[in-house]
C-alpha cells in the first residue's frame, strides 16, 4: 500500500476533508483546546507554521469575531476569515517580530502554535535535531510577543533530546505538558509541548 492509499484510509484525513478543514492538523488542536483550553474568545493568536490552515480554522473558531488569528508561513494558507490575517513570512526574518506586532496594533498575543516541521528526509536523528531548531526558533519569536500569563503550543518529536529544552522552556511557564495527539499518524514519533502561564519578563 503506498503512502496516497494510507492517507486516504486515515480516519482524521477523511473526516478533515469532509468537514472541509484544510489538513488532518485541525483535530490536534482540537484535542489540545479541549483538555487545558488554550484559546479564549476574543483572544489573539499566533499561528506559526500554519499552511495549510488547519489549526488556523480551529484557533478562528474559538476566538470569535473579537479575537484575531495571525497566521504565519511562506506556503498558501486555506482558513482565511475576516478574523483571520496571513503574513507570508520566513520565521527567522529579523523583522518578524516588529511585523507581528503590526498585525495587532502593538498588543501582544494570548497564545502561541506552532506546526513547524521540517521536511522528512528518512533520517530521524536529523529530523530530530531539525526540529529543535525550529523549536528553539519558536519559542525565541514566542518570548517576543505572547503576554504574560499566555499559553505555548508547539509540535515536537519523541527524543530524549527535547528533554534538556522542555525543562529550559518550562521554567518561564508555570506549567508544562506533553500530549500524543490521537490525529496523529500511525507509527509517528510526534508529541505536542504544552506549555500554560507565559512567566514574562519586562513589560
Amino acid at each position: 500500500m503506498n503512502w496516497l492509499q494510507q492517507r486516504r484510509q486515515d480516519p482524521y484525513y477523511r473526516m478533515s476533508k469532509e468537514m472541509g478543514l484544510p489538513s488532518r492538523a485541525a483535530f490536534k488542536l482540537a484535542e489540545v483546546q479541549a483538555r487545558w483550553r488554550v484559546i479564549h474568545r476574543g483572544d489573539y493568536v499566533l499561528d506559526l507554521g500554519a499552511a495549510p490552515g488547519g489549526m488556523t480554522a480551529i484557533a478562528a473558531g474559538e476566538v470569535g469575531s473579537r479575537g484575531l488569528v495571525v497566521a504565519v508561513d511562506l506556503a498558501d494558507v486555506k482558513a482565511v476569515g475576516d478574523n483571520v490575517r496571513v503574513l507570508k513570512a520566513d520565521i527567522y526574518s529579523e523583522d518578524l517580530v516588529q511585523r507581528l506586532l503590526t498585525s495587532t496594533g502593538g498588543r501582544l498575543f494570548d497564545t502561541v502554535i506552532s506546526d513547524l516541521s521540517p521536511k522528512h528526509t528518512g533520517d530521524f536523528e536529523l529530523l530530530v535535531t531539525q526540529q529543535l531548531d525550529l523549536l528553539t526558533r519558536a519559542r525565541e519569536i514566542s518570548y517576543d510577543v505572547l503576554r504574560r500569563g499566555g499559553n505555548l503550543v508547539m509540535k515536537s518529536f519523541e527524543h530524549p533530546i527535547m528533554r534538556g529544552f522542555e525543562r529550559e522552556t518550562g521554567r518561564r511557564f508555570h506549567r508544562f505538558e506533553r500530549l500524543v495527539p490521537k490525529a496523529s499518524p500511525r507509527g509517528s514519533a510526534e508529541i505536542f509541548q504544552i506549555y500554560l502561564g507565559f512567566r514574562r519578563v519586562g513589560p
